[in-house]
């Protein structure tokens, strides 16, 4: 049977109640990053560990070591999130930490000076020089050395008092980030990570310097074992979505879909490749029991009629409207109405069919004779 999908991959609402959705492989998220890292970052359409490396400024084989979740480095995918090590060529000069609330680091690249720096981030002069003092002559920095950048003071940084255990790390916030996108490069919900966030009242308003608590990873996609009878269908849950919006696109209450899915044990966070049982807007008529040896129930599907779904699945049309005395009149069907659908009447040939006596030449070799028969024929 044919499932519509988006062209986006997403699996539609009216989705086969009769094969179930396997949910897609997620990406691969580092558990935690070794001491000293510049940061996570994810990985784009197009990257190699050759080009991130560069762009860093640290060796291919510091990236691989620092990333073992990464077996391949050869085969890397968009989505997926890497630790970037700290910069550790021979006299460079890296902090050993950065203030609460810093934009961010940045390593020097040649012909750059701390003026030039301040201006490219928005920052004044003195207070770049005072939130680096590992460089002892500001007048004097060289390719490689790593900066801590402060915050732009456009508002006053929000820093959380502490983060909730298992949490990935903290983040500060970068000119042009949301939440959205933050959530998406590290790989979690957006509702978890403005969950984890309190210090946030508002989170469409963060400014760069605020911190964030980024929680752990999520599970791999949650998937039922089963779904109810008359379940509208399978719904995989994609970045961004939260269980009303997909109540609101599917058409159906929240609490119902609430109800239809007791294995995301917390409404309030879902992840992507989670796998939701999207329950019927209007209750279907459900057969109590299906006769003995039936192929399977099947839900209907806007468009589909007894004798389409009879040729569908090879049966008579006759022996479907026998097998669902529920339905009173066979012309009339509804979405989300429950069929049993009845076996395939199949013709059963006789291993040893009744016959005359066969010549040599008419045996049927995929059977042999008895020694014992064969004597008697023998004595004949």
């Amino acid at each position: 049977m044919k499932r519509k999908r988006k062209r986006d991959g997403r699996v539609t609402c009216f989705g086969s109640s009769t094969y179930p959705v396997q949910a897609r492989q997620m990406n691969r998220v580092p558990v935690s990053c070794p001491p000293g890292f510049q940061g996570r970052y994810t990985v784009q359409p197009g990257d190699t560990m050759f080009f991130i490396a560069q762009r860093f400024g640290v060796s291919l084989q510091a990236l691989i070591n620092a990333n073992p979740q990464i077996p391949n480095p050869n085969q890397i995918f968009p989505g997926d999130v890497l630790c970037v090590p700290g910069v550790s060529q021979p006299g460079c000069r890296v902090p050993v930490s950065c203030p609460p609330g810093f934009q961010g680091r940045y390593t020097v690249q040649p012909g750059d000076t701390m003026f030039f720096i301040a201006q490219r981030f928005g920052v004044s002069l003195q207070a770049l020089i005072n939130a680096n003092p590992q460089i002892p002559n500001p007048n004097l920095i060289f390719p490689c050395d790593v900066l801590c950048v402060p915050g732009t003071g456009q508002a006053d940084c929000r820093v959380p008092a502490s983060c909730p255990p298992g949490f990935q790390g903290r983040y500060t916030v970068q000119p042009g980030d949301t939440m959205f996108t933050i959530a998406q490069r590290f790989g979690v919900s957006l509702q978890a990570l403005i969950n984890a966030n309190p210090q946030i009242p508002n989170p469409n308003l963060i400014f760069p310097c605020d911190v964030l608590c980024v929680p752990g990873a999520p599970p791999a996609g949650r998937v039922p074992a089963s779904c109810p009878p008359g379940f509208r269908g399978r719904y995989t849950v994609q970045p961004g979505d939260t269980m009303f919006s997909i109540a609101q696109q599917c058409g159906v209450s929240l609490q119902a879909l609430i109800n239809a899915n007791p294995h995301i044990t917390d409404p309030n966070q879902l992840f992507p490749c989670d796998v939701l049982c999207v329950p019927c807007p209007r209750k279907g008529r459900v057969p109590k029991s299906c006769p003995q040896g039936f192929q399977a129930q099947y839900t209907v599907r806007p468009g589909d009629s007894m004798f389409s779904i009879a040729q569908r699945f090879g049966v008579s049309l006759q022996a479907l409207i026998n097998a669902n005395p529920h339905i009173a009149d066979p012309s009339q069907i509804f979405p989300c109405d429950v069929l049993c659908v009845p076996c395939v009447p199949v013709k059963v040939s006789p291993c040893f069919p009744v016959s005359s006596k066969r010549s040599s030449s008419e045996a049927d070799p995929l059977f042999e004779e008895e020694p014992a028969l064969a004597e008697e024929q023998e004595t004949e």
